[in-house]
């Protein structure tokens, strides 16, 4: 758990590692050596994230400041971009949905991720996920992240080309946030890698930002 040196209701950040080494919430398909897969799969195109607009839903808003800050971090390390993904999105918003009906802060098989028709273009996934019990600024959940190696090692992973992010503004007034981070067929990238960047600089500090409502 990691708390914000901010005043804010309990904040709860979780990562699980599952290929070993201390990155975040972290699967590769190990069928596919360096990256590639076989077959006719293609390598999802980029898309568009979402608009923010105030006339934007508030979780969208939030998913949308969250992919850029992202982006701005990963520019700050001389690290290529991640494009936005709509089936990416579509998964994390869904998780995200699905943990504030339970109530409980915890990972899926992101494993079992690899194995849905939807991600077929993907041979590495990567998740970070995160709850408020009361509305907070997307920058809490940004900065809490950035200060938290595993998810870092996430947000910062040169081995990621597409990332979906998917918020959840419950009727409790609680935020669930969930971070699905993509490597494409056929990646020109680095492979996905094991390693924990340090923590600063911090490129977006501030816990700003839009929240729910």
């Amino acid at each position: 758990m990691l708390l914000s040196r901010r005043t804010v209701p309990a904040l709860l950040l979780a990562l699980l590692v599952t290929l070993g080494g201390p990155a975040g919430c972290v699967a590769v398909d190990t069928r596919s050596p360096a990256g590639t897969a076989s077959g006719t799969t293609s390598s999802p195109s980029p898309e568009s994230p979402p608009g923010d607009g105030a006339e934007v839903p508030a979780g969208q808003r939030m998913a949308r400041a969250l992919f850029d800050r992202v982006n701005v971090e990963r520019e700050n390390r001389g690290l290529g971009p991640v494009a936005w993904n709509d089936a990416l999105a579509g998964v994390a918003r869904e998780w995200s949905e699905d943990m504030a009906g339970t109530g409980r802060l915890e990972h899926q098989d992101v494993r079992s991720l690899l194995e849905r028709d939807e991600l077929s273009g993907f041979t590495g996934i990567g998740e970070n996920i995160f709850t408020a019990s009361a509305p907070v600024p997307a920058g809490v959940a940004h900065v809490g992240w950035m200060r938290s190696a595993g998810h870092r090692a996430n947000v910062l992973n040169p081995g990621w080309n597409r990332l979906g992010v998917g918020v959840f503004c419950a009727d409790d007034g609680s935020v669930w946030a969930t971070q699905q981070f993509g490597r494409t067929v056929g990646a020109d990238r680095p492979p996905v890698s094991q390693e924990t960047p340090p923590e600063q600089p911090i490129a977006a500090p501030e816990e700003d930002g839009p929240t729910c409502p």
